[in-house]
């Protein structure tokens, strides 16, 4: 009886909760499964992190002159690698004096020549094979030597895996490959039929602090140098850098189909990324149909070397001296994307669109020229492309 009298003293709001259970909280909603064109990327993402993946998740950017600078992309790589773990600085040029990488130091002596004599022609030039990147370079004269040297003490202790690329111009070349300031090996033809023909030399080590090749007789010709971490020590992203001065859609098209596509299978990206379309503003008149054509070629030779590789499309920035030039070609670069199923980024309209390159110029982010951005533009235009490729990523944690 008293506990009958006690319980009928209960405040009603605390007799009510007590004596009817509480509504179960309304499941969350499903998530569409992603489909779009970043669908191979973002899988392979997933599968890093969930530790099912054994070998690093490659980018690969074609570009021009806004990306062989190394700022922009370099930007883009410190953040995938930043979220998902660092695997290396990729590929990287031997002998190219204009050049620079965010990972790497360079010490280049003695005279270099680069083939094509004009890298970013259209026009096919000689057999058109030039390795991953494009270039070739070659020491012709004087105390020959490309060396690069890992920025990081890291790298140091952990093992990594080195994949050199070459072509003999000579019978009688002879080049001194030093590893970690050690002499590793000498490479050179064993008859004329390894002249002119692209080898690779790939191989492990324990660290590494530098690499080094020193041209003892004849004129190798060097197509670049891939450093990866070894996956068991040291798994994440990889972008590598295939940026051109001066390069178009054309550009990469007049490389030999089949020996470039031989050099990016040593590599399967999970994404690709082309960054073209600034130079072609200098056409006096431009010719908007022949680059949407091109870019849509482009892509697809991508996918005949990979069907399912995901795809960017990055449309050029505005330039001061072709403000009415680019806006034709943007829409024709993102009609391109679109009927290829790649995803369009738009720098012209990120920037602000028309005269944007004046105003950036006139706040210190763009260069004196009225075409290429200072290092903070081109950092500021890493983060914006960082957020927005992760923008629909559904990660596993």
């Amino acid at each position: 009886m008293a506990a009958s009298s006690s319980a009928a003293a209960l405040p009603a709001s605390v007799a009510s909760a007590t004596s009817k259970p509480e509504a179960e909280p309304a499941p969350p909603p499903k998530l569409t499964p992603y489909a779009g064109p970043l669908l191979t990327f973002y899988d392979a993402l997933r599968d890093l992190e969930a530790g099912r993946r054994s070998k690093p998740v490659r980018v690969m950017w074609l570009g021009d002159s806004h990306a062989q600078a190394d700022f922009w992309t370099g930007e883009l790589r410190r953040g995938l690698q930043a979220r998902f773990g660092d695997a290396g600085p990729g590929f990287v040029h031997l002998g190219f004096k204009a050049y620079r990488h965010n990972g790497i130091r360079f010490d280049i002596g003695g005279k270099w020549r680069m083939r094509p004599k004009a890298p970013s022609t259209s026009r096919r030039w000689g057999d058109g094979a030039f390795g991953l990147g494009g270039i070739l370079h070659a020491g012709f004269a004087g105390m020959r030597h490309a060396r690069m040297e890992m920025r990081g003490t890291q790298w140091a202790k952990t093992p990594v895996v080195i994949d050199l690329c070459y072509k003999f111009g000579l019978p009688y070349d002879r080049v001194r490959l030093f590893v970690n300031g050690k002499a590793r090996r000498i490479l050179e033809p064993k008859d004329k039929s390894d002249v002119s023909i692209i080898r690779h030399l790939r191989f492990s080590l324990s660290g590494l602090e530098s690499i080094e090749v020193r041209q003892l007789s004849g004129r190798t010709d060097f197509c670049g140098v891939v450093v990866e971490a070894q996956p068991k020590s040291r798994n994440g992203v990889v972008l590598d850098n295939l940026g051109i001065n001066g390069a178009r859609f054309g550009t990469a098209l007049a490389w030999e189909g089949v020996a470039w596509a031989k050099e990016v299978m040593r590599r399967t990206p999970e994404l690709f990324i082309f960054e073209y379309g600034g130079n072609e503003a200098s056409d006096i008149p431009p010719r908007p149909a022949l680059y949407q054509r091109q870019a849509i070629k482009l892509i697809r030779r991508s996918r005949y070397i990979r069907r399912d590789v995901s795809c960017v499309v990055i449309g050029p920035s505005d330039r001061a001296d072709a403000e009415d030039r680019i806006p034709p070609i943007v829409e024709a670069v993102r009609t391109a994307a679109e009927q290829e199923g790649c995803m369009f980024w738009d720098t012209y309209a990120k920037m602000g669109g028309k005269g944007s390159l004046r105003s950036w110029r006139d706040d210190g982010r763009a260069s004196e020229d009225g075409v290429h951005l200072k290092p903070k533009g081109y950092v500021e235009l890493g983060r914006w492309l960082f957020r927005d490729l992760m923008a629909d990523y559904r990660g596993e944690r």
